[in-house]
């Protein structure tokens, strides 16, 4: 389990960055099941209420498991209260091959923990993994009305480009 590094919240939470491994699909099954039902809408796009919980598991499986070449999904976990290691936050990119200098990218924190720093410290790793990996642009899309995450990206202070399709934007970041 190689540690990415620790962050302090600025709320004083101390967060771990590793790297998901193949064993992680029950963190990130209870990662998603803690998000609120407008979180998830935002980040997956759809409506999750009633997804059976054997493709919610499906799901973890297939997330945390990757192809290092096309693939890097980072996960910021706390040790809470019950002494266990809980996720707080993922964040991927994915590129459909080798050889493409454009990979997706997604970001989700849980609720109790938004608006500390975590996601703009996690689009900061994946930033270094992708440029050691040729990656020079992240691309994703955003519901019109994810506020959040558009001043995220706006924080960045980089050009961005950007569309609307579908009531849904894309966008376009480079990265360096």
């Amino acid at each position: 389990m190689k540690n990415l590094g620790n962050f302090t919240t600025h709320s004083g939470k101390e967060v771990t960055f590793r790297y998901i491994q193949k064993s992680d699909a029950g963190l990130l099954v209870d990662l998603f099941n803690q998000l609120t039902f407008e979180s998830k809408r935002l980040r997956f796009h759809l409506y999750t209420e009633k997804i059976p919980k054997e493709r919610i598991w499906k799901e973890a499986v297939a997330l945390s498991t990757l192809d290092p070449q096309l693939q890097v999904a980072v996960v910021a976990t706390i040790i809470e209260a019950d002494g266990q290691e809980h996720a707080v936050a993922v964040a991927r990119f994915a590129r459909a091959s080798v050889d493409d200098a454009e990979a997706e990218v997604a970001v989700v924190v849980r609720d109790d923990i938004q608006r500390n720093g975590l996601a703009r410290k996690l689009f900061e790793i994946l930033t270094k993994e992708a440029c050691s990996m040729g990656i020079t642009h992240f691309v994703g899309w955003v519901m019109a009305e994810n506020v959040r995450l558009m001043k995220l990206i706006e924080k960045l202070e980089v050009p961005v480009e950007s569309e609307i399709r579908y009531g849904q934007r894309k966008i376009r970041i480079p990265i360096t």
